[in-house]
């Protein structure tokens, strides 16, 4: 009797529960494992404060470099010299002609005041000013002092003839008429000194205010032609390095406004700049982890960094790309986490440099691997329902 092997067949309902438990098992993993929902942008490290345009504000002729590009500056470190004679020589007109008005305002004042003037506290560096402004006061002073001596002359002699007249009045002598007549004549001589008086003061008031508008416009102008000497020194407004150098050619003309360099700031730490499509822009808000991918290093050898999206634009921007393509995109920029802890020990320590190109994944939200299979299905059974 022969004796073979017997195969157990596996019954059809032990199959249809292995299957059915591991179809239990997967809905279980697919309910309960979660994967991130991301947004995916690309991005542009620049530097946090960004790059500063050194321009010149009034132009001029370029007179002196003192830097060369890709050179270390600091924050208010000399850059480039414009030819300044003649910026220089307009300051140094105005200058003086301040110092003119406030010297004849100084002395107007004074005769308004009935005090001698102070040219010494106002003048400094001009002397002549206040020594022709001096010689005017003593000049006008003295012409008005024997004007007025003259006159009271005049009153003293006028006074002496009316006592006689009325001492004579007296004794029958003279006439009340005569009296009177110089009465009249007493009194018309005290109104000239009060006159001459007052159209001293008067002239000296009119000239002040007249003097007072002139020094304030003066003034402006010698501030404006101050700031323009000003401008003939450029100089770096942060730390940093010069990244772009566009005129180098001493003696060459600048025009108002015209970029000379740019400097790309070193403090401040960096920033990746992205663009959004369009049609992502609702699922960002401000403070959303991302993870960064650095083109310049493959991601799978030296990882990625971590980083929070801190700034989404308003508006859309539109850019020119290529000679008839038109892209349109959300800006944004996530802050690189500067915790080294967290970045792959290969990359911890690379330095980021203006320029380098990144990919960002941006994390809105995670939903179960369930969620996302199932997905589809009521998308299109969503449509199908409202078909007519």
């Amino acid at each position: 009797m022969n004796t073979g092997t017997r195969h157990i067949r596996p019954s059809p309902i032990s199959m249809t529960m292995l299957l059915l438990i591991g179809l239990i098992v997967f809905l279980l993993w697919a309910a309960l494992f979660e994967i991130d929902q991301t947004v995916r942008a690309q991005g542009q490290v620049i530097p946090s404060a960004r790059t500063q345009i050194i321009q010149a504000a009034d132009g001029g002729v370029l007179s002196h470099i003192l830097i060369h590009e890709g050179q270390r500056v600091v924050a208010g470190e000399r850059l480039a010299v414009l030819e300044s004679d003649r910026s220089n020589a307009g300051y140094e007109e105005s200058r003086a002609k301040v110092a003119a008005i406030a010297a004849a305002l100084e002395r107007a004042q004074a005769e308004a005041a009935g005090r001698a003037p102070k040219f010494k506290e106002k003048l400094k560096g001009f002397p002549e000013f206040g020594a022709v402004q001096q010689a005017l006061y003593k000049q006008r002073k003295q012409s008005l002092q024997e004007e007025l001596a003259t006159l009271r002359d005049s009153l003293d002699m006028a006074q002496e003839e009316l006592r006689m007249n009325e001492s004579l009045l007296k004794t029958g002598d003279t006439s009340r008429l005569e009296v009177m007549r110089s009465k009249r004549q007493v009194v018309e001589l005290q109104g000239r000194i009060n006159a001459v008086n007052n159209k001293y003061l008067q002239e000296a008031r009119l000239e002040i205010a007249k003097l007072e508008e002139e020094l304030a416009s003066s003034r402006y102008k010698l501030e404006e032609r101050q700031s323009v000497l000003g401008h003939t020194e450029l100089t770096s407004p942060v730390a940093g390095v010069v990244k772009y150098l566009k005129i180098n050619t001493i003696g060459g003309v600048l025009r108002a406004g015209d970029e000379l360099m740019q400097i790309s700031p070193t403090e401040g730490g960096m920033v990746i700049e992205i663009k959004v499509n369009p049609v992502d822009i609702g699922q960002l808000s401000p403070n959303l982890p991302a993870t960064i991918k650095l083109d310049a290093f493959d991601y799978s050898t030296y990882g990625t960094l971590q980083g929070v999206l801190s700034y989404v634009s308003a508006d859309t921007l539109t850019e020119q790309e290529g000679s008839s393509q038109t892209i349109t995109y959300y800006r944004g920029q996530v802050q690189v986490d500067t915790d080294k802890s967290k970045a792959n020990p290969k990359l911890a320590n690379v330095p980021l440099k203006p320029g380098m190109t990144a990919t960002v994944d941006i994390r809105t939200d995670s939903r179960s691997v369930l969620q996302y299979l199932a997905k589809p299905v009521f998308k299109a059974f969503g449509g199908a329902m409202n078909e007519r």
